[in-house]
């Protein structure tokens, strides 16, 4: 590897550089809500760090301007054509689709303030998985540029940190899906670290989340799908009243399942809390679901409350995925593993410190989540409070309408 980043070029050249499950919630939104109308807003976890002082401005809205105007080629329809099992009308949307207007500030504490317009949810939501890396490459390029570190250097740190955690992976049991477009170190480290797993840990990465890369490396790309569906169904249906805004929890995943086989079948539980969603789950969706990706909170306890629910329907959990993906690091994925690899199906999902530990530069806490259905506040509980977002007055009464009394409290940490 020469360089860590491709300064001539924009940090995202096409659209296909987005997660798999992005493509495929943008396959459910517009099947199902094609005309509802969404907001987006980031946010810097990670408080510490004033990301408006530390970023150029005018740089950040230069590279998102330059997304703005990308639409899906011709030669990437066909990829998605051969490869998905999308009607012919989607993917002719898709090549006609252009995303709303983003707007980008600072606020008085030297925070990002980036919202999109509240605009079709089918034209906002490729915006979270194009903010995140441009933010955290240039984060990483002026941190670089103002300390004076040589790239040289974070390149050959970074590789001889990653080979340590292939030797403790190899052989380890371990299976693995490569996550870590979203807070990346950049696009270069990100290709090039993916190479060398798949190269020195055979086996260990079975598919690559990122489908611009996977189709690079010509290697399965794989994902789950995300908070985003629940949030966004909760908000819309408390127009109906309370009973339909608990209900829309499932109602996602039933539609879900509707449209994706059975290996897509992956629940993200936690949006309003695990244990309520498991406790309460109808029989049918949870005989469908091949599996139930843990994202916040403890993940033994998740374990143990998914385990609990399979014996109550007489499921077996061997034919089952129990899938985590909540800051792992290699340590954390060998101890789940050898905790539950003989009682159920174990993968990961590995993100940040797959593709953002070099030693040099902290990896930031960024996400960038549905804030608004139709005008209605959108929230996420989670299991993990330091995981929430949103309006004070959607949470509480969202609080209250899932029995909500999670305590357990975790910074973010990469």
């Amino acid at each position: 590897m020469k360089k860590l980043f491709n300064l001539d070029q924009p940090i995202i050249k096409n659209l296909l550089e987005t997660d798999t499950y992005k493509i495929r919630m943008l396959y459910f939104i517009w099947t199902f809500f094609p005309k509802a109308k969404t907001k987006f807003a980031f946010t810097n976890r990670t408080k510490a760090v004033p990301l408006a002082q530390e970023i150029n401005l005018n740089e950040l809205r230069e590279q998102v301007n330059a997304v703005a105007k990308l639409q899906f080629s011709d030669r990437e329809i066909d990829f998605l054509r051969v490869r998905e099992k999308y009607p012919e009308k989607f993917l002719q949307f898709l090549k006609n689709l252009k995303l709303s207007d983003i707007f980008i500030d600072a606020d008085k504490d030297g925070q990002l303030l980036i919202e999109t317009e509240e605009d079709y949810w089918t034209k906002t939501t490729l915006w979270e998985l194009i903010v995140l890396p441009i933010i955290s490459e240039l984060y990483a390029r002026n941190t670089i540029a103002r300390q004076n570190i040589s790239e040289r250097e974070i390149i050959i740190n970074g590789e001889k940190m990653f080979k340590r955690k292939l030797e403790l992976l190899k052989n380890s049991g371990v299976k693995a899906l490569q996550f870590g477009l979203r807070r990346r170190l950049s696009a270069n480290w990100e290709k090039h670290i993916t190479e060398m797993a798949l190269d020195l840990m055979p086996g260990v990465i079975v598919a690559i989340s990122n489908m611009q890369l996977a189709r690079e490396l010509n290697f399965p790309y794989a994902g789950t799908n995300a908070h985003e569906l629940s949030m966004a169904l909760n908000a819309l249906r408390w127009a109906e009243g309370e009973e339909k805004a608990w209900q829309a929890q499932y109602e996602v995943f039933e539609k879900w399942f509707q449209l994706f086989p059975k290996e897509q079948r992956i629940i993200l539980p936690d949006t309003f809390g695990s244990k309520q969603f498991l406790d309460n789950i109808p029989q049918k969706l949870a005989l469908e679901a091949i599996g139930f990706r843990q994202d916040s909170g403890n993940p033994i306890e998740f374990a143990s409350w998914v385990l609990a629910m399979w014996q109550r329907f007489g499921i077996n959990p061997l034919e089952r995925v129990l899938f985590f993906s909540d800051g792992l690091k290699p340590e954390k994925m060998i101890r789940l593993y050898q905790e539950f690899y003989q009682t159920v199906k174990v993968l990961f999902g590995w993100g940040t410190n797959f593709s953002n530990d070099t030693g040099f530069i902290q990896a930031l806490s960024i996400v960038m989540k549905l804030i608004k259905a139709n005008g209605i506040e959108a929230i996420k509980l989670s299991d993990n409070l330091a995981k929430a977002i949103g309006e004070r007055r959607a949470l509480k009464r969202n609080k209250k309408l899932y029995g909500y009394d999670v305590n357990f409290n975790e910074e973010c940490v990469y």
